[in-house]
């Protein structure tokens, strides 16, 4: 993809939208984009955090691993989201957790980050923003634990509806369960009965909520 595509993406990117044309210009300049297909993994665990990644087209899963196998997805994000920016502002500048492409095409734009850390050294506006973003997804992890804790699957699930654009792509039922903390059983029984109560509306795995009222009083939101 060329540089003007960079350009566009960075600019309707949330993190960089008040960074001013000309940081966006130079940020895009060594801007470089990179395509997966499903299951690829972005990276992993340990694997030196030296490029930000912000997703283009498709979704990634963040997730983690333990002795075993069993894993916990910490997150799914979409187009416009970057990935681990914890992590590669951080300390040691490694990656706390693995990346997983969720669907065939997913295309993630990589930048440098030693010039992403100059650009939020001399850049004000995009230091607030890192700050913002780091601090909301900091809010987003307490009360995924939380939910995990203390609300049943179904209340789990109606949260995840009601978070995404309307329609919206499924992730995989096992992706979906690993999200949710479940199992792939549940999340299709799950999505079955909210569908014959009318709630969502389901066509080859994409899902249309038509009364969020309903799943906001499930979610405990209403």
């Amino acid at each position: 993809m060329p540089a003007p595509d960079a350009l566009a993406l960075l600019a309707l990117t949330p993190l960089f939208q008040d960074a001013g044309r000309d940081t966006l210009e130079g940020l895009a300049r060594h801007a470089r984009f990179a395509t997966f297909e499903r299951g690829d993994g972005v990276f992993r665990a340990g694997d030196p955090a030296d490029v930000l990644y912000i997703v283009a087209v498709g979704s990634v899963r963040i997730y983690r691993a333990q002795r075993g196998g069993r894993e916990f997805t910490l997150g799914v994000d979409g187009p416009r989201h970057v990935l681990e920016l914890a992590s590669v502002l951080g300390g040691d500048h490694r990656h706390a957790a693995h990346a997983q492409a969720l669907v065939t095409p997913t295309t993630v734009l990589t930048l440098p980050a030693d010039r992403l850390r100059h650009a939020i050294l001399h850049k004000p506006a995009l230091a607030g923003a890192v700050i913002a973003h780091l601090a909301r997804r900091d809010a987003e992890h307490h009360r995924r634990l939380d939910a995990l804790v203390f609300r049943d699957v179904g209340a789990r699930l109606a949260s995840y509806l009601l978070e995404q654009p309307t329609p919206h792509a499924l992730p995989t039922n096992s992706d979906l369960a690993a999200l949710l903390g479940t199992v792939p059983e549940i999340v299709s029984r799950k999505l079955g009965e909210f569908y014959r109560l009318g709630w969502i509306d389901l066509h080859r795995r994409c899902v249309t909520v038509v009364t969020p009222a309903e799943l906001r009083r499930l979610a405990g939101d209403g």
